[in-house]
This record gives structure tokens, C-alpha cells and sequence, in this order.
């Protein structure tokens, strides 16, 4: 609980917010009543899939984050979280404009619950005092120094391991 309280404001909306989405995930988004039946369809279709991964994305990397994991990416670690919340609230976002037929009101605060965290994301950065020109300049010198090393290997002649011309076909076992 001391690590969770240590978050900021933003932090918290997110993490709250992602889970809170998640739960509302599970209802049911379209649904059709005619009389003596009703059939329904929670946001897990379509669009709403990979919305459900993305909030899973979130929620993973912000309990790795809680648990003081160290994991090296090129980028910072608020704005991976801001680029998988923009991405959650683009794909519900589409989620909802693509299945526009029969809405609940569990589809519209999916769709509120997804901006609100990417606005929290958002803020979150920008409180590390990033800004997504910062995020555009660690993504391009990461995609730099990939290339430049793979062109190092290539100039040395180093033999990519999925390319390996080394025949392992022969059964070395006896019988």
C-alpha cells in the first residue's frame, strides 16, 4: 500500500482507471431486446480485443512499475505508458464508432473510462516533465542505433542465429 500511495494523482487515475475499464469491459456493450429475448455483446469483439490487450498491457506494466522491476526500453517509462493509454483509447475509440449499433451505457463509459486514462497518461509525463517530442526523439535514436548496430554486424560478416547454415538434422542418440 506504501507503493501505491507513493504514486501521483495521475498514477493512481491510470492504474484505478484500467482496472475499472477492464471490469467494464465484461459487460455487455451492445445489446437487443425484442421482448422475449435479448441478446448482448460485451466490448471482448473486434476493435474492443485489442483494447482489452492494451488495458491488460497497462495494468501489467504498471504493476511491474509498482514492484520497482527495472526493464530497459528506449523510451522513458511514462511515456510507455502514455503510448499504450493513447493506443487503448484509439482502439476503443474504434471500437465504438465500428459497432455503432445497439450501444449501452457500458459502452460509452468504456469509451470515457479509455479517455480518461490517456489524458492521465498524458499528464503523467508531462509531470516527468516529457513531452512527446522527447518521446519521438528516444524512439528515433533507438531505431538509429539498432540499425547502425545491425550494419556493424553485417559489415563484419556475423551470421544472423536464424540463418545459421549449420546442418542439426543428425540423431547423435544411440540405440
Amino acid at each position: 500500500m506504501e507503493t501505491f500511495n507513493k504514486l501521483s494523482m495521475a498514477g493512481k487515475v491510470v492504474l484505478g482507471g484500467t482496472i475499472a475499464f477492464l471490469i467494464v469491459s465484461i459487460f455487455n456493450w451492445q445489446e437487443v431486446d425484442v421482448g422475449v429475448a435479448e441478446a448482448g455483446r460485451s466490448m471482448w469483439a473486434g476493435w474492443g480485443t485489442l483494447a482489452g490487450i492494451l488495458a491488460i498491457a497497462i495494468l501489467a506494466w504498471e504493476v511491474l512499475r509498482l514492484a520497482n522491476v527495472n526493464v530497459n526500453l528506449p523510451i522513458s517509462a511514462t511515456m510507455a505508458t502514455a503510448i499504450l493509454a493513447i493506443l487503448l483509447a484509439l482502439a476503443t475509440i474504434l471500437k465504438v464508432l465500428v459497432d455503432n449499433e445497439f450501444r449501452t451505457f457500458w459502452a460509452w463509459l468504456g469509451l470515457l473510462l479509455a479517455l480518461v486514462i490517456a489524458a492521465a497518461a498524458f499528464m503523467r509525463m508531462q509531470e516527468g516533465g516529457e513531452s512527446f517530442a522527447d518521446m519521438r526523439r528516444s524512439v528515433s535514436s533507438a531505431a538509429s542505433g539498432a540499425a547502425s548496430r545491425t550494419r556493424t554486424a553485417v559489415d563484419r560478416g556475423d551470421t544472423p542465429p536464424s540463418t545459421s547454415t549449420t546442418d542439426d538434422t543428425s540423431d547423435d542418440r544411440t540405440t
